[in-house]
């Protein structure tokens, strides 16, 4: 048997990983300098297989340390802080006895610090909170790295859905504290809802706005990935005719997640050489696994939104306040226009100067097979 030489629905690793050159340069560059950046993109984009694979490439070469945090499923701030101070002192100091040491000398309140031991002797660390203490605490936490930095360490904190800090109330309190660690430290936000990362950055009444640099993500050119597809398939002494490759980047518009999605699925069914009845087959198995999902997604818009959703994919996008469409799906023009919104901050839909967009092209095709 031969490993499949593609892979979707995780973090990709080296092998599995198809250009991104000019992007995971200047993302270098910036976190070795000390720069906030703001890493947007929708899911299944590849966001976070950059920026570790960033990561660990300034591991090796120079030396940096990195704390790297998904914030999707902390819904309190205690649990916050006792998340960021585990990993800040597994990441950051070597030893359980220096990790206690150091951080009772540099935490103003100075609550208790818990160790206990998983089954593989990996040390893990807590703090006893008081509700009086949450506050400074808080603070606290949240310089602990600025400590680090006073020898010359290079340290890079990534924040992954940034967005959910909203929730737990302590936006405010996160900017005030570390705008003042300066380039000591990179802070790396990344998150998947566009709606609320822009008004967090971009909305001058909040805490973030212009603190950061945009850094923006491009799909994924058709050139590379015919390149790394042939490869891969070659290679594995395997074949695919390029109108499949062509058929594929159609309906996935250079996405990592579903690229690497059909070309897995293809694969695993070629014998010799894959061919365009072959991805037919496959779209049909994608769809279908999908499908549930996406009637879901499709079932939780209002009336409305169905309405500007079918509006959208009849124009491509474009000239979307047509009065004969607005007729046609008996819908006037203030409710389109709020639906049209609505499908914005759900994130279902995105747009451009020049057009409205899907986020995600597979729902897209799956919306226009309906």
């Amino acid at each position: 048997m031969q490993t499949n030489p593609f892979y979707y629905g995780g973090t990709i690793k080296e092998q599995y990983f198809c250009n991104r050159v000019a992007e995971l340069k200047v993302l270098k560059e910036d976190m070795y300098s000390g720069m906030n950046c703001l890493i947007y993109a929708p899911r299944r984009f590849g966001k976070t297989s950059l920026v570790l694979k960033a990561l660990n490439e300034l591991e090796k070469k120079e030396n940096i340390k990195y704390v790297f945090l998904d914030l999707m499923y902390i819904s309190t701030v205690d649990e916050f802080i006792n998340t960021y101070f585990n990993l800040l002192a597994k990441s950051l100091e070597d030893s359980t006895d220096k990790v206690v040491n150091f951080f009772k000398s540099v935490l103003k309140i100075r609550p208790n610090i818990n160790v206990s031991f998983d089954v593989s002797g990996t040390p893990n660390f807590t703090l006893a909170l008081s509700p009086d203490d949450t506050n400074q605490t808080l603070e606290d936490v949240l310089n602990i790295p600025i400590h680090f930095t006073k020898n010359g360490q290079k340290i890079v904190i990534v924040f992954d859905e940034f967005q959910e800090i909203l929730n737990l109330d302590i936006e405010a309190k996160f900017r005030t504290v570390i705008q003042q660690h300066s380039n000591e430290i990179s802070y790396i936000f990344m998150g998947s809802k566009k709606s609320l990362l822009h008004n967090m950055f971009l909305n001058k009444t909040k805490p973030f706005y212009k603190s950061v640099k945009h850094f923006k993500i491009e799909e994924i050119g058709s050139d590379d990935w015919h390149n790394f597809i042939i490869e891969k398939f070659k290679n594995t002494h395997k074949q695919i005719e390029s109108t499949v490759i062509e058929s594929i980047l159609q309906i996935t518009k250079g996405f990592p997640y579903y690229t690497q999605q059909f070309c897995y699925e293809i694969w695993n069914l070629t014998d010799n050489i894959a061919d365009e009845k072959l991805f037919l087959k496959v779209l049909k198995i994608i769809l279908e696994r999908e499908e549930d999902l996406f009637s879901i997604e499709l079932e939780n818009l209002t009336p409305n939104q169905k309405k500007a959703l079918k509006i959208v994919v009849e124009k491509n996008g474009e000239n979307l306040y047509d009065e004969q469409y607005l007729a046609k799906y008996k819908i006037k023009s203030g409710s389109y226009q709020t639906a049209l919104k609505g499908l914005l901050q759900k994130d279902i839909l995105d747009k451009n100067a020049k057009k409205y967009y899907f986020q995600d092209p597979l729902f897209e095709y799956w919306v226009k097979s309906i």
